[in-house]
Parts: C-alpha cells; structure tokens; sequence
C-alpha cells in the first residue's frame, strides 16, 4: 500500500529559546519546542487527522518523522500543525517536508532522503515571516493559549526547587555566596549517528520493524537522558544539602541534546557528575552499549548574555568530542571542555583559546580532558584526564592557603611568558610545594616513576610527543577560585 513519510523540525531553536532574558523564560521555550513536535500537540491541534498509533514513526534527535496513506493526508495534518505553531508560538519556525515512499529502497535510506529533502528545503528558503506581537492584541482565549510544559516531569524532589533567575542558582550555593559565576553546561551524546545506522542495517527489509525500533530507540534515549540529569540533581542535593532552592536548573532537555545552568564553581563537577551516570546506561534497544557524551562548560559573569554562553558551551563539547575520537573514532570516550570568561571580547573558541599560547610558543592549557574511558581503548596522558585536574585543584585549593596570594598572580604571569621564565619562578620553595606534591596526589602511583623521570620535579611545560608543550598546572591555577570539588565518584 502506497505511504507517504513526512519530517517536522523546529529551526532557529536557540534564537527562539533565548529570545528571553529570563531563565524560568528560557526553559519554558525549550519545552515548547517539544511539544510542537509531540503527539500530544499533534492530536490536540490536527483532532482526527492523526493518530499515534497509526501515524508516528519516531521523535527524537531534533525532528519527529509521520507517515500517511495519502499525500492529501500528510498536507492536511501539515497545514493544521503549522497554522496552529504560528497562532500560538510567535517566532517558533517550524519545518515540514514529505515524500512518498519508495518500496524499491530500504527503510533507511527513505529516512535519510527525507532528512535530505528537508535540508535542502532549509537551505533553498530566500525569506521568512512570522506573526509579530505589537502588545495591541487581545489576550489568546483560554482555549487557544498554549500549553507550556515547562520540563515538568522533571520536578526535583519534595521540598526543592528549580530557581526561576540566574542569581537564585548562585545564592542556593550553600556556604559562600560571593560567587558571581554562573555555568552553562552543554552535552551531547557521541556517535548517535552510528547508532541509528545499526538500527537501519538491522531493519533493511521491513518498514515496521524499523519503525518499531526507532521508536523505542528514540524513547530509550529521551528516558535515560533524562534520568541521567534527575540522578545528577539527587547527587547535588545529598552531597550539599541545599537548603530549598537548587544550584542547578535544566534549560534543554531533548533527547541526547542537553543544557542546563548551575552554579559556576560547581559547573564542571555536575558535568563530571552527568557524564558517569550516563554511562551507567545502555539504550534497550542496544543492550551492553554503554551511553558516551562530551560537555562543553561555560563559565561566565551572571550578567554575560546566555544566549552568547550558550554558543560557546556548545562549541567546548564540539572542542571535546574532536579530542575523544582523536582516540576512540567510534566515540566511546566521554570528554569534556571547558572555559571561563574573564572579560575576553572575542567571537570564538579558537580565538580566546589563541590567550593561551604562551611568548615562547608553548600551550598554557591542558584541556579538553578525557573524563571516561572504557577498558582497551588508547588513553591519553594522565595529565589529560579530568581526574588529574579535580585532584591537583582540590588539593592546591587546600595549600594555597600557605602561600601568599601575590604569589600564585606573579606564578600565573610567569608561566604566560614561557617555558624559562615559569620554570626559573617554580625554584620558589613555596610554589614548588603548591604544585610539586599535588602533582604526586594527581598521578597514578603506577605511573610516578615514569613521571619522575619525564617531568622533573620543577619542569612546568613537558615535552609531548615531541611537539606541543602543555603547562601541568595553569588549568588549575585559573580556577582556584572557581571550582568547588564534590564528593569522590569511583571510575
């Protein structure tokens, strides 16, 4: 029997989400950009022209795929669900495109023409419109207001709450509020792509067993996702007892697209935090295939724009997913990236990144770092580990109060000059003790004899490889006072 497929996308998803200042604001859009490409919004909208169990394929990576008996019903249900989109979302651009099915091919490579054909129709649009508001209008009718899910299914546990403003995330920080600090972190999953070809190389012969399969696919990837945040959420409240607001709020949850804001001293740890307990879950449609995601942290002044930290989250976990599968090219290591904002007036990564160089051409940072990696892949060095970071952070942290402040200034202009000027000031009794025995605590106790004759007690940029030379301390020191340890998790 002839059927038609059809593919709905949501486009411009961050202009739309952070068209808001307000961060209870901005996690509401996300969640409508879910809805308007859920079967709940589909049947309130399209009534009879839809039916789940008839008409869905799957939802999920960012789209949702129907399909039709007729070409008249694919373009019936289009136009109710775009009408209503633009009545009730102004400003949410919603994409739609279909195309027959074609019995001569495969399952997957119908899907992938489709997702083609909706590619090419984003990238052929000339102009666009869209309903403005001119605070004239008159208020929506009850019935025709649209819902906002607001994440929530997500509620944290009784007693708590999710803070509505970027400030309350700082104040719910129990002990020293002085942090102005805020973390966006950004994660996504690593080799969905892959996974999703398996499904199709599985089902190359029969519609609905795909069918089928994507969906619990699909489904098994929003729940675990989830859960794995829920988890990071019950961890933050039992090692630091927040009072009842939370340093840690989701922003976007879709999938294995993932963003939410804390704190910012413990950005990083909640990062660390959600990637292991992702890897603690297997997808059921592919049992014994651990999850693995890269994070990109943000941290950033409460007053920095989110939409502007949020690009640049998302470019620290493009940053740690090229570092992993320099490794493991099936993405199987977990990484993270990660950068704080001190005033730098600059567009991209790569050009704040151009900050560490140092004047004799050596690297100041040693991230991204490899956060997981599973027995029998390559592992990196153990300073590119994010371990070998929480440790020599935390235990300088502790030591650093027996040192002058001025010291460890005067440190950090010393090792941006170079290799000789930052080894000539580590012959200071007191800095080599502040980096020297941390870096003892940092390393595999296997491993010391071999660091021992590389590294040197006083040697601050080490050769790799024989080419690039990273400073061993300078992540750490730049986040002395930014970065708040959380309790050990075994790796």
């Amino acid at each position: 029997m002839e059927k038609y497929l059809t593919i709905l996308e949501v486009s411009q998803k961050q202009a739309y989400i952070f068209a808001s200042r307000q961060l209870r604001e901005n996690a509401a859009r996300s969640a409508d950009i879910q809805y308007v490409t859920d079967s709940a919004f589909f049947t309130r909208v399209a009534g009879t022209r839809y039916l789940e169990a008839q008409n869905l394929v799957y939802s999920g990576g960012g789209h949702t795929v129907l399909q039709f008996d007729s070409k008249e019903q694919a373009v019936e249900f289009a136009r109710a669900v775009t009408e209503a989109v633009l009545r009730l979302y102004p400003g949410l651009e919603l994409f739609v495109k279909t195309l027959r099915y074609d019995e001569a091919k495969s399952p997957g490579e119908n899907l992938k023409e489709l997702s083609k054909a909706l590619e090419q129709k984003k990238a052929t649009r000339t102009a666009s419109f869209r309903r403005l508001d001119f605070g004239l209008e008159l208020p929506a009718p009850a019935d025709a207001a649209p819902d906002r899910p607001d994440l929530r299914e997500l509620n944290p546990p009784d007693g708590f709450h999710f803070p509505n403003r970027f400030d309350q995330l700082v104040q719910a920080l129990p002990g020293d509020t002085a942090e102005n600090f805020l973390a966006v972190v950004h994660i996504d999953g690593n080799a969905m792509g892959t996974r999703v070809d398996d499904i199709y190389k599985a089902n190359s012969d029969d519609w609905e067993h795909c069918r089928t399969s994507l969906q619990q696919f699909s489904q098994g990837i929003q729940n675990d996702f989830k859960t794995a945040f829920q988890e990071t959420v019950d961890e933050v409240i039992r090692i630091l007892q927040p009072e009842h607001d939370l340093p840690i709020r989701p922003v976007i949850l879709a999938g294995d697209d993932v963003c939410f804001v804390t704190a910012g001293r413990i950005g990083l740890e909640c990062a660390r935090i959600f990637l292991q307990k992702l890897a603690a879950r297997a997808n059921p449609k592919q049992p014994g295939r651990p999850y693995a995601a890269c994070a990109g942290v943000a941290l950033v002044h409460l007053k920095y724009p989110f939409h502007r930290a949020y690009d640049l989250a998302e470019e620290l976990c493009s940053s740690a997913k090229r570092f992993g599968a320099a490794l493991d090219p099936e993405g199987r290591i977990s990484a993270m990236d990660w950068h704080i904002e001190f005033g730098q007036l600059k567009d991209s990564l790569s050009a704040l990144r151009e900050d560490y160089r140092t004047e004799d051409g050596c690297r100041l940072e040693l991230r991204p770092a490899a956060v997981l990696v599973p027995d029998g892949l390559p592992k990196p060095a153990p300073e590119r580990f994010y371990n070998y970071f929480r440790t020599l952070c935390g235990v300088m942290q502790n030591k650093q109060k027996l040192i002058a402040r001025s010291k460890i200034k005067q440190l950090r202009t010393a090792l941006k000059q170079g290799e000789t000027e930052g080894e000539f000031f580590l012959r200071d009794r007191e800095i080599s003790q502040l980096l020297y025995e941390p870096l003892q605590a940092a390393y595999p106790l296997q491993d010391w004899p071999e660091v021992l004759r590389q590294k040197g007690a006083f040697r601050a940029f080490p050769e790799k490889d024989g080419s690039v030379k990273r400073c061993l301390f300078f992540d750490a020191i730049e986040l002395l006072d930014h970065y708040q340890t959380l309790e050990e998790v075994s790796l």
